[in-house]
């Protein structure tokens, strides 16, 4: 990979995991439900398009943190070959 195509994975993996971890937490606190047994909205029941939606959007922020940490780890060793070569 060249270091152009290290650096979009890292971007892209890191803007991913953050919208999905943001849909997960919004998802769990479901801020635009109501219902008549409870005072919150965290209080009532998640409905099961919810719940699928929330597990969705935590594995693509698992997913995406994986890419992440490859990217970082990728960058990381090129770095330090770079630094081996001029030492040498």
């Amino acid at each position: 990979m060249s270091d152009r195509t290290v650096g979009r994975l890292i971007g892209v993996s890191a803007a991913i995991a953050a919208a999905g971890a943001i849909v997960a937490v919004v998802y769990f606190f479901q801020p635009w439900r109501s219902c008549d047994y409870e005072d919150t909205s965290a209080g009532c029941a998640m409905l099961p398009a919810d719940a699928t939606v929330m597990l969705v959007a935590v594995l693509v922020t698992l997913a995406a943190c994986g890419l992440l940490v490859i990217g970082l780890a990728v960058r990381r060793t090129r770095a330090s070959e770079a630094g081996s070569r001029v030492a040498r």
